[in-house]
C-alpha cells in the first residue's frame, strides 16, 4: 500500500470502539485549534460582524418611482441569475435606482450572505481594489464551498485576485497562488511595461505578513502598500505574448538573469504542470520552492456558509502540532515516521505541512483516529479523566 499522509504503522489501526470512551465533541475541542500565527499570517480586516446595509442604500431614493422597467417582465429566478453577474458596487448602484431596486437587492441572497458573513473579505476586496473584478455569484460560490480550487483539502483561505478557496499548502507551493512585482512580471515571463497594461493590478494593504517558523515557513515580514500581479495572470499573459510556453521558456533562457532569479522563474512558468486536485505535500518536486516574498499579502481566512446558514470555520490538530515538534527534537518513534513520511522525502516538509493543514469538524474525529499525537493526547486525557472524574 502507498504511503498516505495519514496512515499509521500497519497493525495500530484503532478499532472505533476501541478509541475513546471520551465524547466524541469533547475530544474535538480538546484536540482542535485555530492558531493564531497562521490567521494571522494574512491579510486581517476587523470589522463588526453585523449584516449592515451598504451606504449607497441609505442615499435619497428617486421619489415614487418603484419600477425596474424591462426588468420586472423576468421571473425571480431569472433576475436573481442576472443580479448575480453584477460586482458588488454596481448592485449597490444597482440599488439606488428605485425602492423597487431597493428591495431587490436586499432580498438578493447572494449579495446579503456576502455582506452579514464575510464583511471581512468585502473590505479586503475593497481596499485591495479588486472589488469589482468578481462577481457576487461568483465570490457567494467560493462562499458557500469548503474545497480548495486547485486541491481536494479543506480551503479555509480566500485568495483575492481569483476569489477562489485555497488551503495554506497550496498557498505556499503552488505557482499559480503567487504574487509578484510589475518589475518581476517583466523579468520571469519576458513582458514589457505595455504589456503590463492588460494585467488586472492588485494593491496591498500594507502590513506584516508571513510566519516566523524556521526553514519550512515563510518568515514574517513588512510588506509596503504597492502593486503586484498575479503570477497566474502573468504567465497566461507571457504565453499569449510569445505564443507557447516552449517560446516562452526561449525567451527566458536568451535572459540575462541570475541563477537565483532563474530558478524562480521556471518554478513560476511550471504552474501548468502541476496537477489539479494532486497533494502538493506528496509532490517530491516542491519539496524545496523559492521563497515568496509576499507570501499572504493576497489571501485572507474566509468562512464557510451552508445553504441553512450555519457557518464553518476549519480546525488544526494539536496531534499533528505535537508529531512535527518531536520529529524536530528527534523524538518521534521511527515506526511513526515511516508511517507518515514516504522514503527518501523531507520530513520536516511535510510533518510540518501536517501541522498547518486545516480540516472540516466532520472529517476531524476520524483524523483523530489516525493520527499518533491525537492518540496520544487521548491517552492522557482519559487518564486525567480516570483520575479526576472529569474533564475542563
Amino acid at each position: 500500500m502507498p504511503a498516505t499522509l495519514d496512515a499509521l504503522p500497519e497493525g495500530n489501526e484503532p478499532k472505533m470502539a476501541e478509541f475513546s470512551s471520551i465524547e466524541p465533541q469533547k475530544l474535538i475541542k480538546k484536540l482542535s485549534h485555530r492558531p493564531y500565527e497562521i490567521l494571522e499570517a494574512m491579510i486581517t480586516i476587523h470589522t463588526p460582524r453585523i449584516p449592515p446595509a451598504p451606504s449607497a442604500l441609505s442615499r435619497p431614493l428617486p421619489s415614487r418611482i418603484s419600477s425596474l422597467g424591462v426588468l420586472d417582465r423576468l421571473p425571480p429566478e431569472i433576475m436573481s441569475m442576472v443580479l448575480g453577474l453584477l460586482d458588488l458596487p454596481s448592485l449597490a448602484f444597482f440599488a439606488r435606482v428605485s425602492h423597487r431596486a431597493n428591495d431587490v437587492i436586499r432580498s438578493l441572497r447572494q449579495y446579503q450572505d456576502l455582506l452579514a458573513f464575510a464583511p471581512e473579505a468585502v473590505e479586503a476586496l475593497r481596499r485591495t481594489e479588486v472589488i469589482r473584478v468578481h462577481s457576487v455569484a461568483h465570490l457567494h460560490d467560493a462562499l458557500r464551498s469548503r474545497r480548495c480550487a486547485t486541491c481536494t483539502e479543506l480551503g479555509e483561505f480566500l485568495f483575492l485576485p481569483t476569489g477562489e478557496r485555497c488551503c495554506w499548502q497550496c498557498l505556499r507551493d503552488h505557482p499559480f497562488l503567487r504574487m509578484i512585482s510589475p518589475w518581476q512580471a517583466q523579468m520571469y515571463f519576458c513582458l514589457s511595461r505595455r504589456h503590463l497594461r492588460r494585467l488586472t493590478p492588485f494593491t496591498v494593504i500594507g502590513g506584516a505578513y508571513g510566519i516566523h517558523g524556521g526553514v519550512y515557513d515563510f518568515r514574517q515580514r513588512s510588506i509596503r502598500e504597492q502593486t503586484l500581479f498575479s503570477a497566474r495572470a502573468a504567465l497566461e499573459l507571457g504565453l499569449k505574448v510569445h505564443g507557447s510556453a516552449e517560446n516562452l521558456a526561449k525567451a527566458l533562457k536568451r535572459s540575462s538573469l541570475s541563477s537565483e532569479a532563474m530558478i524562480t522563474a521556471r518554478f513560476l512558468q511550471g504552474g501548468t504542470k502541476v496537477l489539479q486536485n494532486a497533494d502538493l505535500l506528496l509532490m517530491p518536486s516542491l519539496d524545496d520552492v523559492p521563497e515568496d516574498e509576499f507570501f499572504g499579502a493576497a489571501s485572507m481566512p474566509f468562512p464557510s456558509v451552508s445553504g441553512s446558514g450555519e457557518i464553518h470555520y476549519g480546525l488544526w490538530c494539536y496531534g499533528c502540532k505535537f508529531n512535527a515538534n518531536m520529529y524536530m527534537q528527534e523524538l518521534l518513534p521511527q515506526d511513526v515516521l515511516a508511517g507518515i513520511v514516504p522514503p527518501n522525502r523531507n520530513g520536516e516538509r511535510i510533518l510540518k505541512g501536517l501541522a498547518r493543514r486545516a480540516r472540516s469538524r466532520e472529517s476531524f474525529y476520524e483524523h483523530m483516529r489516525n493520527c499518533y499525537g491525537a492518540r496520544e493526547y487521548v491517552t492522557e486525557l482519559e487518564r486525567i479523566l480516570a483520575r479526576d472524574g472529569e474533564l475542563h
